[in-house]
């Protein structure tokens, strides 16, 4: 039996903590994780993962935001210790954050596909 914990802020990271890489930090190979620490008002790019076809799941873990739907982000789904969102691969999202930031759980899988690690996940590229 193997089994492993880490201290979120002890796991390996990228763009100076901004996130945590969670799946090579513990060793995960089914599925990809990465905690994120959004800074007060802050807003990522608005994505979608048609190329990887990965769903995601996103769970706050500390503070709260929201998952912007669509090409601007206009549609908000609430994201906070209450709430959780799934979003499919073609859908365009950003998370958002409010006054008092968000540190947000990510958990990324392609359905009925062997995960594969995208190089910026493992720390390789940033």
């Amino acid at each position: 039996m193997h089994a492993k914990g880490a201290r979120i802020d002890e796991l390996p990271s990228l763009w100076d903590g901004f996130a945590r890489l969670v799946r090579p930090g513990l060793g995960l190979s089914a599925f990809g994780a990465n905690v994120m620490n959004l800074p007060p008002d802050y807003a990522t790019k608005s994505h979608d993962e048609s190329a990887s076809g990965q769903e995601e799941l996103y769970v706050a873990l500390d503070g709260s935001g929201w998952v912007g739907i669509g090409d601007g982000g206009e549609n908000r789904i609430e994201l906070d210790r209450e709430r959780c969102v799934f979003v499919e691969p073609q859908t365009s999202r950003k998370l958002a954050r409010g006054p008092d930031g968000m540190r947000v759980l990510i958990v990324g899988a392609t359905p009925g596909q062997p995960y594969e690690a995208q190089a910026w996940s493992s720390g390789e590229a940033s």
